[in-house]
């Protein structure tokens, strides 16, 4: 069964700190760290300038912390390229581990391959949730320190309108975590290497970001179905866009959403179609 793999997926990763450390809380926690510290020297340099700041600035500063508002913008933005490249590394973990330390052999028996490769996917949807829910929960905590040091009151101002758009925004930047780590899972069954999936995924990114910006130039439109369907990152982008109320159709978001899903069916397919393929005798 898929989830007897899933289950054995997610142990043998809790077991391996030093991979979920780096792949996981560095950036959330890093962010917060920095955060902190550079927002103690903005509040002395803004102490020491309070005297010369126009009024209307004073009362910016001391306007009250709307935390609906904080999760409504961190939502729209929450898979950074940073948290993402470092994401990678736990994907590439989970997918060529077995490589690696040539283990193939001796789980095989226990299942299918089919089965084999879903737990590793499934792994890979269900770890990337930390690192988001992390970044966000840092970001809001960053705030909140900062408005305390500003002597800022806070306000909830979350309705449920907004409430559901910070969901779907959420589940959008899951969704594109996933997808950037499942090319690291069809890279590392490829290449039978943890170094083939991290390398393969980033350059994969970092070339289709470059690829989309020149045929933009060349006049292809960010709405259209080629460029939704051929870059994630243009289909992730331009949901979050929709999702909070840019100028976005509901005929694009559509189109964005089949284009990031699509990303994510098809690196799962040949994933399997490659694992079916291999010989594991050596593995």
């Amino acid at each position: 069964m898929p989830f007897d793999a899933l289950r054995a997926e997610l142990w043998r990763f809790s077991r391996n700190t030093q991979v979920w450390f780096w792949a996981l809380l560095v950036i959330p926690i890093g962010t917060a760290i920095v955060g902190v510290f550079f927002r103690q020297f903005l509040y002395g340099q803004l102490q020491n300038a309070q005297a010369d700041l126009p009024a209307r600035m004073n009362q910016i500063a001391t306007a009250p912390l709307n935390i609906g508002a904080v999760v409504a913008d961190q939502t729209s933005t929450l898979a950074g390229i940073n948290l993402l490249a470092l994401f990678l590394i736990g994907a590439a973990t989970i997918a060529a581990s077995d490589y690696r330390w040539e283990t193939w052999r001796l789980i095989r028996p226990r299942d299918s391959r089919t089965n084999l490769v879903l737990g590793k996917a499934l792994a890979i949807a269900v770890i990337a949730v930390i690192p988001l829910l992390l970044f966000l929960l840092c970001e809001l905590v960053g705030q909140i320190i900062s408005a305390t040091l500003d002597n800022r009151s806070i306000t909830l101002g979350y309705d449920g309108t907004m409430a559901m758009a910070s969901l779907a925004m959420f589940a959008t930047s899951w969704l594109r975590a996933v997808q950037v780590g499942l090319l690291a899972l069809v890279a590392a069954i490829a290449t039978r290497s943890l170094f083939g999936g991290f390398v393969i995924a980033i350059a994969f990114g970092l070339g289709t970001f470059m690829i989309q910006r020149m045929l933009l130039g060349l006049g292809w439109q960010s709405e259209e179905w080629r460029v939704l369907l051929a870059f994630p990152a243009a289909a992730y982008e331009t949901l979050q866009t929709f999702l909070a109320h840019g100028p976005v159709t509901g005929q694009t978001a559509f189109r964005a959403a089949i284009g990031l899903l699509s990303w994510i069916i098809v690196p799962v397919g040949l994933s399997v179609w490659l694992f079916q393929r291999q010989d594991l005798s050596k593995e």
